[in-house]
């Protein structure tokens, strides 16, 4: 009777787990060994053959196990699906709103590239000198290129510090973390004058600034009427001025019938003594001149443009022959009237 009973009450309670395991399988579709044997009493064996066993190789009867329930725990993770290749949100995770398109930065006055206008942009320079055209700009960006362009025929004379043309006169002086790019240009030249562009390339466009560079050329003048007249034994004394000169010439030449004469010690008797300043006074002193002294004299210095001037040199006696030539050469460029028509003149006159 005793053990009958004992048989019903452990019946009734491996019936009343088992309708437990089964209410916790379909409330949460998982169940763990350990909370299985937690709950089974001691010395009660609780089948676990329906449940997951770690040591089974076939997996395959799992696939239809419902995972969302573990992301609970890992917020943010994103499931695949694997018909539709689609990426499911997790549903208690909130909508990121797109990000907007950032746009470019805009360039504001206080980013472009300013010219320092205190430079000097017209430039006097006198021919064969060293001319520099001062370029300052300030606020310039790393990487901008600054070029130098001829206006006259649009040769881009250089870029940053490379020059582009074969004439080495040209030259661009830069120095690391300056903001000068001066154009450097030696020994200038008559066919250099004319406007340069220092310009710099920005997001917006070109910026320029203009140079006028102005060659000075001084120039000689021979005091006289281009023809000089002497007779034999006399003394020749020429006078030349060296005319807008910014600098004066160190040295004034001489030349008679294209050879120097100034340290003459074959023939002797020839001085020069020049006098620099504003309008530098040249004189030419010939004594006892005879006619092997006739011919071309010249006044010449460096970088200047020359002057000629022609002198005849008459024998002993010859002199009124000389003053004749002189004077007709004075009147030959002006005109004089027919016999014919001075005749018609008179007799309108008196008529």
């Amino acid at each position: 009777m005793v053990r009958s009973q004992q048989l019903v009450f452990c019946l009734h309670w491996i019936c009343t787990l088992a309708m437990f395991m089964t209410t916790q399988i379909s409330s949460s579709g998982r169940i763990g060994v350990g909370a299985v044997n937690a709950t089974a009493p001691q010395g009660v064996a609780v089948d676990l053959a329906g449940f997951w066993s770690y040591n089974e190789s076939d997996l395959s009867k799992y696939e239809d196990f419902d995972h969302s329930r573990f992301l609970e725990e890992l917020p943010g993770v994103q499931i695949e699906e694997p018909n539709t290749g689609t990426t499911t949100r997790a549903p208690w995770l909130p909508l990121k709103p797109p990000s907007p398109r950032t746009p470019p930065p805009r360039l504001t006055s206080f980013d472009l590239p300013v010219f320092d206008h205190s430079q000097i942009t017209n430039v006097s320079t006198q021919l064969g000198d060293t001319a520099f055209l001062n370029c300052r700009i300030k606020n310039l960006a790393e990487h901008s290129e600054v070029s130098w362009v001829r206006r006259r025929d649009w040769h881009i004379l250089s870029s940053g510090q490379t020059t582009f043309t074969n004439d080495e006169r040209f030259q661009v002086l830069h120095s690391e973390h300056s903001d000068n790019w001066d154009l450097q240009i030696k020994f200038v030249q008559k066919r250099d004058n004319g406007t340069y562009e220092c310009q710099v390339a920005t997001g917006k466009g070109t910026m320029s600034h203009y140079y006028n560079l102005h060659v000075v050329i001084p120039s000689a003048y021979i005091i006289g009427s281009g023809e000089y007249h002497i007779g034999e034994g006399s003394t020749i004394s020429l006078v030349c001025i060296i005319e807008n000169s910014p600098t004066p010439p160190q040295y004034v030449f001489w030349y008679h019938n294209d050879r120097m004469i100034n340290y003459d010690t074959v023939r002797g008797g020839v001085t020069v003594s020049t006098e620099p300043g504003a309008k530098t006074h040249s004189r030419l002193v010939v004594t006892k001149a005879t006619p092997s002294d006739s011919g071309n004299y010249s006044c010449r210095a460096p970088n200047t443009e020359e002057d000629t001037i022609n002198a005849f040199v008459s024998k002993e006696g010859d002199n009124t022959a000389a003053i004749q030539r002189q004077a007709s050469s004075k009147t030959s460029g002006q005109s004089w009237l027919p016999p014919c028509v001075l005749f018609a003149c008179i007799s309108i006159w008196l008529c």
